[in-house]
């Protein structure tokens, strides 16, 4: 177990000195990202916008389900000849 833990805090250490590396490697200077982040975001409304029908169908198929009616029945007259 102590050889575990030995284990563990050197690979933590080891894997804190290796954490600023990779923060100066996204270091870019990039300007159409917002141009991006709004164009997902439409695509994403418009997904999100064509799933509301699919919702309210849905609900109103499981409350149609659920719903306890009971209709009272009616005898049926049949006419002989």
């Amino acid at each position: 177990m102590k050889r575990i833990s030995q284990l563990g805090l050197s690979g933590f250490v080891f894997l804190t000195t290796i954490v600023p590396a990779f923060a100066e490697t996204g270091a870019r200077e990039d300007n159409s990202m917002m141009l991006v982040y709004l164009f997902l975001g439409v695509c994403g409304l418009i997904i999100f916008l064509q799933l509301i029908p699919v919702f309210a169908l849905g609900f109103a198929l499981i409350k149609g389900i659920f719903s306890h009616k009971e209709k009272e029945a009616k005898p049926v007259h049949v006419k002989s000849r």
